[in-house]
């Protein structure tokens, strides 16, 4: 397996995101990304930031990709349509060198409590008949959207209030993690291809850093937990 993720120098909703401290003094990214370091799985960054290149070049199994202007020019474009994402994917995965079979896990370092044990277990559902697996958050609460400025239910009936242990539960993606092979990849097109199991990850495992308040709870949990540690041994 190798993992593969891709990092900005800035982003739009927190400024320098990924270079915001989430212990002590260190950055978001390079938290996550060492929280995922071993000897069994090659990490590749694909990234516009040189600091981010040269401090990466001293990790154990850890390589850099300079990302292509294109893609650079893509992400300033307001008026382009999605993100550059998979076109970063795809290009990796038409590495010669990596094996059609190879399986691609492709994290994002904004989900700061994604662990290798978390992304072993998940893989074991490609040998179960899914083509990919993704992280996803369970959502069994009412739901529904606005409309003209009424509430139009998604997953309840207004007509009564039912229990919230009745409800039909939905799924959100979270961005902690989408793992398949290479050739899947390539073949559909898609970072999640064909049949997809939907992995789902408890409250803490489904924090995304996207809004400041995201990150305040993320460097709240993170030292308890070292708390936690200190304390017991254990996390």
């Amino acid at each position: 397996m190798k993992l593969f993720t891709t990092i900005k120098a800035n982003s739009s909703r927190i400024d320098y995101k990924n270079f915001q401290t989430i212990e002590g003094e260190t950055p978001l990214w390079k938290w996550s990304i060492q929280r995922l370091i071993s000897d069994k799985y090659e990490i590749f960054v694909n990234t516009d930031s040189g600091i981010i290149l040269d401090e990466i070049s001293d990790m154990k199994n850890v390589y850099g990709i300079k990302r292509k202007e294109k893609h650079i020019e893509w992400e300033k474009n307001a008026e382009q349509i999605g993100s550059p994402g998979e076109s970063m994917l795809f290009e990796f995965c038409n590495d010669k060198s990596i094996s059609p079979e190879e399986v691609i896990c492709t994290f994002h370092v904004t989900s700061p409590f994604t662990t290798l044990e978390l992304i072993e277990d998940a893989s074991k559902y490609l040998k179960m008949g899914y083509d990919s697996v993704q992280s996803v958050q369970k959502i069994q609460n009412f739901v529904f959207k606005m409309e003209d400025e009424k509430i139009v239910p998604i997953n309840y009936n207004a007509s009564f209030v039912q229990r919230t242990q009745d409800l039909k539960p939905l799924y959100a993606s979270i961005a902690a993690f989408f793992i398949s092979t290479k050739s899947k990849i390539l073949r559909d097109k898609k970072r999640i291809p064909g049949k997809v199991f939907n992995y789902e990850l408890d409250a803490l495992r489904s924090v995304e850093i996207d809004y400041p308040d995201d990150l305040k709870l993320s460097r709240l949990v993170v030292n308890s937990m070292l708390e936690y540690q200190r304390k017991y041994g254990v996390v």
